[in-house]
């Protein structure tokens, strides 16, 4: 009798904590809505308000994590509150180390550190941290962006390794087509025109607009600076063609042309054009978006 009554008053225990658990459940999930609900009708603080409840209901639940970083989204994309964005990122990436959302709060200060903090040692610690990740989605992007905080570092020779050995690693698409056109970048920088032409000429196949169109201009030049202007010339005619582009490319043609006869007349020609402030070829650019 003793033994069923124990087993009762269990029974009862075990459906009581059942039960409360459920409502705990059911009460952050309509935390969690209320919370979705005001940030998508643009009410941010209330938002940050629901998240930060939720956050403080859970702690180490179900939907803190969650929370925590879309609190840090709030303040980032919306409130332009960076300071505050950066607190909520690194409080997320300390009392949640290893979950999928420190994966995407360390992304997002990266993107703080490299646009607006303007911190690349700071960005670069971001992505060795999201690298050492296994579980991480989009590597070889993070790779890529890694390689051009260093570039933006001036850190050219570094920059281009980390470049060649994601080329060796077979990636494709758009993110090829910008690996290349770094590659080509750094060459001209160090004012090395013959290697810069291979890593252009495969760029100026690539499916964005955009990026063709920089690495056109980008073969162009280098062909300039190696005089050879027929080239140079042949470059530049494969722009799309529109009305715009059709009038640079005259422009330009006419330009080559006549920078060529000087340097057949012996004219003592010299031009650099990375370190010149009045570029004709620059200046035309904007013609050729």
């Amino acid at each position: 009798m003793r033994t069923r009554r124990r087993d009762t008053r269990l029974c009862l225990i075990g459906c009581v904590l059942v039960a409360l658990l459920a409502g705990c459940h059911s009460s952050s999930r309509q935390l969690l809505d209320q919370a979705d609900a005001s940030w998508r009708k643009g009410r941010y603080l209330d938002a940050i308000q629901a998240y930060e409840d939720l956050y403080n209901r859970e702690r180490r639940g179900k939907y803190a994590a969650g929370a925590l970083l879309k609190i840090g989204n709030i303040y980032y994309l919306n409130l332009r509150q960076v300071k505050r964005a950066i607190e909520v990122y690194d409080r997320l990436t300390r009392e949640f180390p290893d979950g999928q959302e420190t994966l995407e709060a360390r992304r997002q200060l990266a993107a703080i550190y490299v646009n607006e903090v303007i911190d690349l040692d700071q960005a670069i610690a971001q992505y060795d941290r999201l690298l050492e990740a296994k579980n991480l989605d989009g590597r070889p992007e993070v790779l890529f962006q890694r390689a051009d905080a260093y570039f933006k570092k001036e850190e050219y020779d570094r920059a281009l390794r980390e470049l060649r050995s994601l080329e060796d690693s077979g990636v494709s698409g758009h993110l090829a087509d910008q690996v290349s056109l770094k590659i080509g970048n750094i060459y001209q920088i160090q004012k090395k025109f013959e290697e810069a032409l291979e890593p252009f000429r495969k760029a100026t196949g690539a499916s964005s607009p955009e990026c063709r169109r920089r690495a056109i201009l980008n073969l162009a030049e280098s062909y300039e600076n190696l005089f050879e202007f027929d080239k140079a010339i042949e470059a530049i005619r494969m722009l799309d063609k529109t009305p715009e582009n059709e009038a640079y490319i005259e422009q330009e043609i006419e330009r080559m042309n006549a920078k060529r006869k000087q340097v057949e007349k012996g004219g003592g020609l010299e031009w650099d054009r990375y370190g010149s402030g009045d570029n004709p070829a620059r200046r035309g650019r904007k013609a050729a978006k």
